[in-house]
């Protein structure tokens, strides 16, 4: 199979295959491209290699995942740039959005046009060009970008996820459904697609079938955030919030050893919205604050930020009020000095 891979590879600027560690129990398994534990003869492998960001973007790497990427067969021009290694672009750009002001993002998406103009087959290119479109909420063209990389590389899982994502919101309800399906086919060892898929049965009020997918998801890995929030989801739409809030304060984002666990970042969203439901002002204005401190999370593709900053800024005035009012209670009760 590997070496029929690595035979089409070749036939791009930048050969490559994407790999990185996902912790499942107290198990590491590598999030290959079909999502299974598989021996390769490393001789096989190309000189480029791809790489998950855990902001959900694709960077590059030179063999084995490691050094610098291999230059390209060709170069293009940026301005007064000449670029001839088609990785490093993608993986400065990334940099540049990760790390740079907030109003670069116009600019990487120039970026990475620029980019598929030279290389229209370029994994990265494609996939970090849809990310960024659905943060900017063009959603049509972020599909078009997402089923370019899809067509690129068929095994990678979190295309589907995207594809789906999109899908919905675009009102593409059968195809979403079976872009998750594939999603969970290509990788049986995460459970992203799971959840959202137990998501979209929530909000069309088949809570059973949710339910479903739930358990699924709760067999591949039990002390998962993202199974913890799916739990807690339900509750909330059963009008649970006692309950919900309570999962959401016993689930530990960070492992034994005080690792982060990967998770779902609209954790923190749901979490506020039951805290507010439960009145716990303040553990709402920090999971709101959380939030929105992860700005290119695929959340924000369908939630504007500004909603986001100003439920945590009421939030804020009801814990002071809360606060206040508790203050005064206490001064009530408090028995004069003698």
């Amino acid at each position: 199979m590997f070496h029929r891979l690595f035979t089409f590879a070749l036939l791009f600027l930048f050969p490559s295959i994407v790999f990185a560690q996902k912790l499942i129990g107290n198990k590491e398994y590598p999030e290959l491209l079909w999502g299974k534990d598989e021996e390769f003869d490393t001789r096989d492998f190309p000189n480029g290699s791809f790489i998950y960001h855990k902001d959900d973007f694709i960077l590059t790497r030179g063999k084995l995942f490691t050094g610098e990427p291999p230059k390209s067969n060709g170069s293009f021009t940026y301005g007064t740039e000449t670029i001839t290694n088609s990785g490093k672009w993608n993986n400065d750009t990334i940099e540049l959005l990760l790390n740079g002001k907030a109003n670069q993002r116009g600019e990487v998406i120039k970026r990475l046009e620029a980019g598929v103009r030279f290389d229209p087959q370029f994994f990265p290119f494609r996939y970090n060009l849809g990310r960024l479109y659905s943060l900017e909420m063009k959603y049509e063209k972020a599909l078009v970008e997402f089923e370019y990389a899809k067509a690129e590389m068929p095994e990678y899982y979190k295309t589907y996820l995207h594809i789906a994502i999109l899908s919905e919101i675009t009102r593409q309800t059968y195809y979403a459904i079976m872009n998750y399906k594939l999603a969970v086919e290509k990788n049986p060892y995460d459970t992203e697609a799971l959840i959202r898929l137990a998501d979209h049965y929530l909000a069309t009020g088949l809570k059973n079938r949710a339910l479903l997918y739930l358990n699924k998801a709760l067999k591949i890995e039990e002390e998962s955030p993202n199974v913890k929030l799916g739990f807690a989801r339900l509750e909330m739409e059963k009008g649970n919030y006692h309950i919900a809030y309570k999962i959401f304060n016993r689930t530990s984002l960070t492992t034994g050893e005080g690792k982060q666990k990967s998770y779902d970042k609209k954790f923190h969203y749901y979490f506020a919205e039951t805290a507010s439901k439960v009145t716990d002002y303040e553990t709402a204005e920090e999971q709101y604050t959380k939030m929105l401190s992860f700005t290119n999370d695929p959340f924000f593709a369908t939630v504007s930020s500004k909603v986001i900053a100003r439920r945590r800024d009421i939030a804020k005035k009801f814990a002071e009020a809360k606060r206040t009012q508790l203050d005064d209670s206490e001064e009530e009760v408090t028995p004069p000095n003698e």
